[in-house]
């Protein structure tokens, strides 16, 4: 004898289905924890935003005796693309802190990474030049 159709299974439905409760997410952690790595932050890196597009600049137009080339206007383009990475960088790490996302730790690092070297670039170029 067949089955009747309310005893089919479904072709749209998941074949298994799981009776365990799902574990609760994570709870977020406080904002403060945001506002605090936010505001650190942006306090390390104040020098460092301000610094860097004045120089790139000057790179960028050069001096009253020579025009700018090619490789000097890439070189404050660069420069500029990593101001905005430090301005983000502290803002990122602060949601990435507080919502525990994975796309916020990826764009925190990389900007952090891009943050870092712009620094090292700045010290070891401008600051203390090593030639």
């Amino acid at each position: 004898m067949p089955r009747p159709h309310r005893e089919i299974p479904s072709q749209r439905l998941a074949v298994a289905r799981s009776k365990a409760p799902a574990a609760p997410p994570e709870p977020h952690r406080s904002v403060w924890w945001a506002v605090g790595i936010t505001l650190v932050g942006c306090a390390l890196l104040a020098y460092p935003v301000v610094l860097l597009p004045l120089l790139s600049i000057i790179v960028m137009t050069g001096t009253l005796e020579s025009t700018s080339a090619a490789p000097g206007i890439a070189l404050g383009i660069t420069g500029f693309v990593f101001t905005l990475a430090m301005v983000a960088f502290p803002l990122l790490l602060g949601l990435a802190v507080k919502t525990r996302r994975r796309a916020f730790w990826i764009a925190a690092i990389v900007t952090g990474a891009m943050s870092v070297a712009a620094c090292i670039y700045l010290t070891v170029e401008w600051l203390i030049p090593l030639n």
